[in-house]
């Protein structure tokens, strides 16, 4: 069983104010999800035709621009990373959020309300013991299941979700998953579609 085989990650949290960008934790999660076939959407290297030169030439462009304070420029720079990261929010299916308690973002709240407003799976890796300092307007928008203490705890639930058989599905899990690989889906082996649990023979 491989649910998630097909769907497309984005991998949203904060950039400017991250140590390395937020680069570690992104190099470590892209290999977990690109082995349960999933295609990841990482904002420090889109794969966007005309964004090669993110890291060579546009960010010490934009950085060159704010320390001689033009600004005005400076926007013209930062609104291509704002089509650039919001389109690929659109294009996934679900997000990887690592989400810093307490909050210390701008784009990653943009990011995943738009993700929420599409009712796609938010997974909100929140740190250790900060359920109770998270912004009470997060527990509004967000399910308290797709929040996790730990990259360990995030990844085992993404596991379940792709393959086991024996997972029970939350209430959430079940108004915001979508999958091209499941039982709706037509088998390799059998050549039928299961539909509503009615198996039809599609030869």
């Amino acid at each position: 069983m491989n649910r998630l085989k097909g769907l497309c990650a984005y991998l949203s949290g904060p950039i400017d104010f991250a140590e390395n960008l937020g680069c570690e934790w992104r190099n470590n999660i892209t290999p977990v999800l690109e082995n349960m076939n999933v295609q990841v959407f990482n904002p420090l290297r889109h794969s966007f035709y005309g964004t090669q030169d993110l890291d060579t030439e546009k960010r010490p462009r934009m950085a060159k621009l704010l320390e001689e304070g033009n600004f005005e420029g400076l926007r013209q720079e930062v609104k291509d990373l704002n089509h650039w990261d919001l389109r690929a929010v659109d294009l996934s299916s679900f997000l990887v959020v690592n989400y810093p308690v307490p909050p210390v973002t701008c784009g990653t709240h943009e990011e995943i309300f738009q993700a929420n407003k599409q009712t796609k799976p938010v997974l909100l890796m929140i740190g250790e013991n900060n359920r109770k300092k998270m912004p009470k307007w997060m527990y509004g928008r967000f399910p308290p299941d797709h929040m996790f203490e730990s990259w360990d705890e995030l990844i085992t639930y993404l596991n379940n979700i792709n393959s086991n058989q024996n997972y029970e599905f939350t209430s959430s899990d079940d108004k915001r998953w979508l999958f091209f690989d499941g039982k709706h889906m037509q088998s390799a082996n059998t050549g039928t579609v299961s539909i509503d649990n009615k198996r039809v023979n599609q030869e």
